[in-house]
C-alpha cells in the first residue's frame, strides 16, 4: 500500500511540473500515430521457460518526440516454477521516440494491470489476481514507408504484489522480446 501511495504521489508531481498555460497547449504540431501487432517471447525472471506472448500496442507522438503508449500483451501456460500461469499485461506508458528519420529508437516506462491465472501443478485451487505492475524498456521502430514499418523491442514487467497464500513467486517479474508490423499515420490538430 505504501508504494502505490508513493507512485501515485510521484505521477501528480510529474503531471503538475508538465502542466503549462491552455494557449501554448493548443498551439502543438502534427502528432504521429503508431499501431503495432506484435509477438514475442516472454522469458527470464520468475518464468522457467520462454512462452509465446503475442500482443498489440498503440501509441501518439507529439512532434518532439514524447508521447504515451498502450501496450496489451498475454502469455499462456508461462510456467513459474511448480505453477503453470496465464499472464496478461495491460500497461499505459510515458515514452519518447526519435521523431525523425527511417530507424526510430525510443524508450519506454510506464505502470498499468497485471493479470494472473493459474495455480500449483497438480491444480488443487486455481486462482485470478490482478495486481498494480510496472513496465520498462526500448527498442527502435525502422520506418519502411510513411504507412508501414517494422519494431522491435525489450521489456521488463513486475508485479508489486505478493500472493504468499498461493504459493507463487513474490513480485512476478518476467522479460518479453518482441517483434512486430507498426502502422504509422500523421494526426493534425
Amino acid at each position: 500500500m505504501k508504494r502505490m501511495i508513493v507512485f501515485a504521489v510521484c505521477v501528480c508531481a510529474l503531471v503538475t511540473a508538465g502542466a503549462t498555460r491552455a494557449e501554448a497547449q493548443l498551439s502543438m504540431g502534427a502528432f504521429r500515430g503508431y499501431l503495432t501487432g506484435q509477438v514475442g517471447l516472454g522469458a527470464g525472471g520468475d518464468l522457467s521457460n520462454p512462452v509465446l506472448t503475442p500482443g498489440v500496442a498503440v501509441s501518439v507522438q507529439e512532434a518532439n518526440g514524447w508521447g504515451a503508449e498502450f501496450d496489451f500483451g498475454y502469455a499462456a501456460d508461462a510456467e513459474a516454477g511448480r505453477q503453470v500461469l496465464d499472464v496478461a499485461t495491460y500497461m499505459f506508458n510515458g515514452n519518447w521516440m526519435q521523431p525523425r528519420g527511417r530507424l526510430r529508437p525510443f524508450a519506454s516506462a510506464g505502470a498499468g494491470l497485471i493479470q494472473a491465472d493459474g495455480c500449483d501443478a497438480p491444480c488443487s485451487r486455481p486462482a485470478k489476481t490482478f495486481d498494480l505492475g510496472l513496465n520498462a524498456g526500448g527498442g527502435a521502430i525502422y520506418a519502411a514507408n510513411d504507412i508501414v514499418g517494422l519494431r522491435a523491442d525489450v521489456r521488463y514487467f513486475r508485479t508489486l504484489a505478493d500472493h504468499p497464500d498461493l504459493g507463487r513467486a513474490d513480485q512476478l517479474g518476467f522479460w518479453r522480446i518482441a517483434v512486430g508490423v507498426t502502422f504509422q499515420w500523421v494526426i493534425v490538430p
